[in-house]
């Protein structure tokens, strides 16, 4: 379950509290954006194996700690951040607008980021 984040703390506990954490910024009042980046999160949730915690906040929640240039991408569209023991290893800005292209370009950026921390994981077809 993709877990709604609504506060700064809240956000940072959740990404200390779990070893591998993919958290989505995004517009919550953009409903079309918001509920399509949760069903891409939802399906890479399900799909990885270890698992991996998946949580989304809007972006004005986290307004102060986000660069001008980046409130304006999480405005838009998303930021998608990957975090390993509370850093952040990956960041994809921006989504492709296929929800397979977008699957795909997450899975191997995962994928791919994990395995130079030697961590292996899998997704599996659904």
């Amino acid at each position: 379950m993709v877990h709604e984040l609504v506060t700064p703390s809240e956000l940072r506990d959740y990404i200390y509290r779990n070893r591998l954490a993919v958290i989505a910024i995004t517009n919550k009042d953009r409903e079309n954006i918001w509920q399509y980046v949760k069903d891409i999160l939802n399906r890479l949730e399900l799909s990885v194996k270890p698992s991996i915690a998946f949580a989304m906040v809007h972006y004005q929640t986290i307004s102060n700690e986000l660069r001008s240039f980046e409130i304006e991408q999480a405005r838009k569209s998303a930021i998608i951040r990957l975090f390993l023991n509370g850093l952040c290893i990956f960041e994809q800005e921006g989504l492709l607008g296929s929800r397979t292209s977008d699957e795909i370009a997450l899975k191997r950026g995962i994928k791919e980021t994990l395995k130079t921390y030697s961590i292996e994981i899998r997704f599996t077809s659904l």
